[in-house]
């Protein structure tokens, strides 16, 4: 016998043995494997493609183009969820793609309710010296829910009764307050009493708040030593 056995470890092994390196004849050369993979990269590409599907396609067309229109509305003025929603009914959009057009809009960070509502809240107090209570009916009519728009006219330092008391003050003007440290019937005061009662209430400010700054503002109005 040329070899003899010996048992290694429960293992049978020949002495003398060595183990050789793998056969170079089964090694992928590098310039086959670039072949191979130039093959399959062939294959892939001539491979048949689905057709894309007809609904699937026009369903998209339609989200784009109602995000679009939703964005010209955006670039105008800021806008309101509710709004958005109300506009893309008004369009007699379906129901699945608005709600995607919708989630899209949001994805983008486009819609911020609360902001829209302080935003809101400061400009027409500034512009319009605005009532709660007229705030709260703009707001609403824009579809923003009602805490946050509670959350918008708490927000800030501004006082309703001041801004009642300014708004006031701004409407007797200088003639108003000769006629009325001059008259003796308070016929102007009357009127012009019930002129202010009306601004108020066009304003939003409560019925009672309007009765006392009235009230208030004419007696300081009729009195000579106010100037």
């Amino acid at each position: 016998m040329a070899y003899s056995q010996v048992d290694v470890g429960g293992s049978r092994a020949q002495k003398g043995m060595t183990p050789t390196a793998a056969d170079p004849g089964e090694m992928q050369t590098a310039s086959e494997i670039r072949g191979d993979l130039s093959q399959r990269t062939r294959q892939i590409l001539d491979a048949p493609r689905q057709a894309p599907d007809p609904y699937d396609a026009a369903r998209e067309k339609a989200i784009v183009h109602e995000c679009r229109y939703l964005m010209r509305l955006l670039s105008l003025r800021k806008r309101s969820a509710g709004e958005m929603r109300d506009r893309l009914v008004q369009r007699e959009v379906p129901a699945d793609i608005a709600h995607e057009v919708m989630a899209r809009i949001e994805r983008a960070d486009l819609i911020d309710d609360a902001a829209f509502a302080r935003e809101w809240v400061t400009q027409r107090r500034s512009l319009r010296a605005l009532g709660d209570e007229a705030l709260r009916r703009e707001l609403a009519r824009r579809r923003v829910e009602s805490d946050l728009i509670e959350d918008a006219l708490g927000s800030g330092e501004d006082d309703e009764e001041m801004r009642c008391r300014d708004l006031v003050r701004s409407r007797i003007g200088y003639r108003d307050r000769e006629q009325l440290r001059s008259e003796r019937d308070g016929s102007h005061r009357r009127r012009l009493s019930r002129r202010l009662d009306a601004l108020l209430t066009r304003k939003g400010y409560p019925g009672s708040l309007a009765v006392q700054v009235i009230a208030a503002e004419l007696r300081a109005a009729a009195d000579p030593a106010g100037d």
